[in-house]
């Protein structure tokens, strides 16, 4: 089986402490927390991009903030954080973004490089093999996962790793 993308179960919710895993990269005191947050969503759950199979994980955190802003105040950065959720074991990776030239059939079309990865390897899993299991992982997840099932259809991902 391959990833997909799905909207997950309050018991997987709970299980991997997701609430607490977006507020932990929460990018503005401003916004509101999870689980308030939910609520602002067609549909009260978060999503993912799951392998059950194997038991592996994506869970999008959203974008980091910048203090370095025109603003002064801090604004969301290029840079979006993903865990990976490998062999009982999360993965942290930071990717910054950048926008490529859209085209008639992909009109949403950018490319991530990385910027970290935490940890690098696992004691039976390569750095190489986690960055191939991300990279499937985000070329199911594309735009937004399973909120954004039209605009993933019309997005094409690139990888500078």
């Amino acid at each position: 089986m391959s990833f997909v993308n799905e909207y997950v179960s309050d018991e997987d919710a709970q299980k991997y402490d997701l609430d607490n895993l977006w507020n932990k990269y929460d990018y503005s005191s401003n916004m509101l927390k999870m689980p308030e947050l939910l609520n602002h969503f067609d549909v009260h759950q978060h999503i993912w991009c799951v392998d059950n199979e194997r038991g592996y994980w994506l869970f999008n955190c959203g974008f980091l903030m910048s203090e370095e802003s025109r603003s002064g105040y801090p604004e969301p950065s290029d840079k979006e954080v993903f865990i990976l959720h490998v062999n009982g074991q999360n993965i942290e990776f930071i990717l910054a973004s950048h926008g490529m030239e859209a085209t008639e059939l992909y009109p949403i079309h950018f490319s991530y490089s990385l910027v970290s990865m935490s940890p690098s390897s696992l004691p039976n899993m390569s750095r190489e093999s986690l960055l191939n299991i991300l990279k499937d992982a985000i070329n199911i997840f594309k735009y937004n996962g399973i909120r954004c099932l039209e605009e993933n259809a019309r997005t094409f991902i690139e990888f500078d790793f």
